[in-house]
């Protein structure tokens, strides 16, 4: 996603401006330099038409995202993109009629918010002297969308808010259509397999939107859809597909009993030992009572020896323990891969009670997936993507 300004958060969600959002706004400023005599003006009004057509992009996405909410699943923020927005689900819905109703409510707000402009529509098209007598036919309202002028702003918002539920709701996936096709066929068949399903129809949607876009039909901005479509889709069938593997291994079978292990007292210079002479990145950090107080990861490693040197404390340079979630050895990779997106942590520690048993690190999981994977691979059709999984948020465009 790059780099992103945050403008505001409503509901604990964070919204955000991608830089390249700069580019949509001069694209609407050219767009609409030539609809008036003075370009200046027409320049202006094309950005305000596009700032008005994200605000209802945003509402769309608020619309995902309040769902999600209900369904207790957190959405730390809504970025918004040249070709629209995306809000960033922390992880899927646990059932299918959930991510039903997250994935229709972007939809029907846009459909609401033409209904509510409608009456608008009315006023503004009779109140222009210009427009009177004209029938009022879909030709005339296209034709008055492109003027800078109140009826063309109101119009343009009405039938792009229409054409925004109509286009969301087609069956491309990751998009909301492509979402409610999967969750329709998750009701009867597996998560994967509907997932795959829904990946195939996304795919050939994406290059339908390819071929209108190169035949001259959306442009440019239809050609990153379509590349938006077919690599997205791809991704997050990998990540079900990786979830499918990870729920099958318990934490305490993903832990590696004999890891190395630093202690309060020791000094960085202990770290670089071990790491010269293991592949082991993170080290789980104990007090002389062998309690667990902190993990020494390989970027802090590397920070303090660049900055205090080999000679700091572990203590000092460390992870506190608090700052690392904990998870049951009896809970499944998956649900330990998930609160690694949830927290942003590349580290969990697996706690029984108040007993420290290990450490489960992203390379660890990366591993299990990569046997788990072979294995059934080996037996099965292939169920698995040929990549180790990376702790990542699920996103609903």
């Amino acid at each position: 996603m790059g780099t992103s300004l945050t403008l505001f958060k409503v509901f604990n969600i964070e919204v955000r401006v991608h830089w390249s959002f700069v580019l949509i706004l001069i694209y609407g400023a050219f767009a609409y330099a030539g609809s008036d005599s003075n370009v200046l003006f027409g320049s202006l009004y094309g950005v305000l038409v596009i700032l008005l057509l994200f605000v209802c992009v945003t509402l769309h996405e608020f619309g995902h995202a309040l769902v999600a909410k209900y369904y207790k699943v957190n959405v730390p923020s809504i970025t918004l993109l040249p070709i629209g927005g995306v809000a960033s689900l922390e992880r899927m819905p646990d059932k299918p009629i959930q991510e039903f109703l997250i994935a229709i409510a972007g939809p029907l707000v846009n459909f609401v918010l033409a209904v509510l402009l409608l009456p608008l529509c009315f006023v503004v098209y009779n109140l222009d002297t210009r427009l009177s007598g004209a029938p009022l036919t879909l030709n005339n309202l296209l034709g008055i969308m492109q003027t800078a002028t109140p009826a063309g702003l109101v119009i343009y918002l009405t039938i792009t808010n229409i054409a925004l539920a109509l286009f969301n709701l087609l069956p491309a996936f990751p998009m909301d259509g492509g979402r409610i096709l999967r969750a329709l066929l998750a009701m009867t068949t597996s998560y994967v397999q509907a997932t795959r399903i829904a990946v195939f129809v996304g795919r050939i949607m994406a290059v339908l939107f390819a071929i209108w876009g190169i035949a001259g039909g959306g442009g440019i901005f239809m050609l990153l859809i379509a590349f938006f479509v077919y690599v997205g889709g791809g991704s997050e069938r990998e990540a079900v597909e990786s979830r499918a593997v990870l729920k099958n291994v318990l934490a305490s079978q993903a832990l590696t009993h004999n890891a190395a292990k630093l202690y309060t007292s020791e000094r960085v210079n202990r770290a670089v030992e071990l790491v010269m002479n293991s592949y082991q990145t993170d080290y789980s950090v104990l007090d002389l009572s062998g309690k667990f107080v902190g993990v020494l990861t390989r970027a802090r490693l590397i920070q303090a020896l660049n900055t205090v040197g080999s000679d700091a404390r572990v203590v000092d340079v460390m992870v506190p323990a608090e700052q690392i979630p904990i998870c049951s050895p009896r809970q499944s990779l998956a649900e330990v891969w998930e609160k690694m997106a949830e927290s942003g942590s590349r580290d969990i520690a697996i706690k029984e009670g108040s007993e420290f048993l290990g450490l489960i690190t992203v390379d660890d999981i990366s591993e299990v997936f990569q046997v788990v994977g072979a294995v059934m691979n080996s037996t099965t059709p292939p169920q698995t993507p040929s990549s180790a999984p990376q702790p990542s948020g699920a996103t609903n465009a």
